[in-house]
C-alpha cells in the first residue's frame, strides 16, 4: 500500500461538492467549513444538522445525484451509504479529472481525509493512509488531548529562550 504525501493547502477558495448527508458527510462538512471553502452537498435527504449549518459558502441541494454535478469543483467526496452510487461518483470524477474521496472504499481515493486536530494556529493531520481508521481517529484524539498542553509549553520554552537571547 502506497503512503500519502501529507500535503497542507489553502483550500480557502476551492470548491468541495460531498455527495451524501449522513454522518460521514455531517462531519467531513464541519471540519471543512473551518478552512472557508465552499462546500457543495447533494443527497436525497439532508440532516438537519447539515441544514442548520447551511450558509453562503454551505450549498444544499436536495436531490439525486447526477454526474454533471461533478463539473467546476476541485474535490469531490463520495459518502453516501450506497456503494454502487459511491462507485459511479468515483468514476465521473476520473472521467472529468476531479480529485475524489470514497469514503466506503480506500482504494477509490485520490486523497484521505485525515483526522484533523486545530488548536491556535497548529493543524495536524493524522492518517493512515487508509489501512487503519481506528488507529488514526485513537492517535488524534490522543493529540487533541495534549496538544494544549503541548502547544503552552514550547511557548513558555520559545519566551524563555527570546528573554535569554535580550541578556546576551
Amino acid at each position: 500500500m502506497a503512503k500519502y504525501f501529507p500535503l497542507f493547502i489553502d483550500i480557502s477558495n476551492k470548491t468541495f461538492l460531498v455527495v451524501g448527508a449522513g454522518n460521514i458527510a455531517a462531519r467531513r462538512i464541519l471540519k471543512l467549513k473551518e478552512f472557508g471553502c465552499k462546500i457543495i452537498v447533494v443527497a436525497k435527504s439532508i440532516a438537519v444538522t447539515i441544514m442548520d449549518l447551511q450558509d453562503d459558502r454551505l450549498i444544499l441541494k436536495e436531490r439525486a445525484y447526477d454526474s454533471s454535478d461533478v463539473e467546476n469543483v476541485d474535490y469531490v467526496i463520495a459518502a453516501t451509504n450506497d456503494e454502487e452510487l459511491n462507485e459511479r461518483i468515483v468514476w465521473d470524477c476520473k472521467r472529468a479529472g476531479v480529485i475524489v474521496n470514497d469514503a466506503s472504499n480506500y482504494k477509490n481515493c485520490d486523497f484521505y481525509f485525515p483526522g484533523i486536530v486545530t488548536e491556535e494556529e497548529m493543524v495536524i493531520g493524522v492518517t493512515s493512509s487508509g489501512s487503519n481508521h481506528k488507529l488514526a481517529r485513537r492517535v488524534a484524539s490522543a493529540i487533541r488531548y495534549n496538544i494544549k498542553e503541548i502547544i503552552s509549553e514550547c511557548k513558555k520554552e520559545e519566551s524563555e529562550n527570546t528573554k535569554q537571547k535580550d541578556f546576551d
